[in-house]
């Protein structure tokens, strides 16, 4: 638990990963849970996913050594956060109805969104994920 919840210290990458892994498979379940019931609920449990993202991102943004930490933290973790609350908002996104499920489509801001979200996980997790930490 002191994983995701003590800011103390800094991680190396098999930490990262198998954090990163657990947070993944958690986000994936409440995701498809939540998704059924409504696209708040859903971004609210991605913020409440957001607190041990944060201080595993943190941890692992140390030992790579990292000058202004909480910078690269806000760097890595506000893109997928605002595309996540402007999709629970319909800021970018359209309902529409499929095979008898209403699913929500992006538009051209809402694909603008996604795609720099998208960019930016790749870049951290090369980052953080495979890259060394200081010696």
């Amino acid at each position: 638990m002191e994983l995701f919840f003590s800011t103390e210290g800094s991680i190396k990458r098999k930490q990262f990963w198998i954090g990163f892994v657990i947070l993944i498979i958690i986000g994936l379940l409440v995701s498809i849970i939540s998704a059924a019931i409504s696209e708040w609920i859903s971004a609210l449990f991605s913020l409440i996913l957001l607190f041990p993202a944060a201080v595993l991102t943190l941890k692992r943004l140390r030992d790579r050594g990292r000058e202004n930490p909480i910078a690269w933290l806000i760097a890595y973790l506000a893109p997928g956060t605002l595309s996540n609350l402007s999709q629970a908002a319909g800021i970018g996104f359209e309902k529409q109805e499929f095979a008898g499920v209403t699913v929500s489509s992006p538009t051209l801001l809402g694909t603008i969104l996604v795609t720099i979200s998208f960019v930016v996980f790749i870049v951290a997790v090369i980052d953080l994920g495979f890259l060394k930490g200081k010696e």
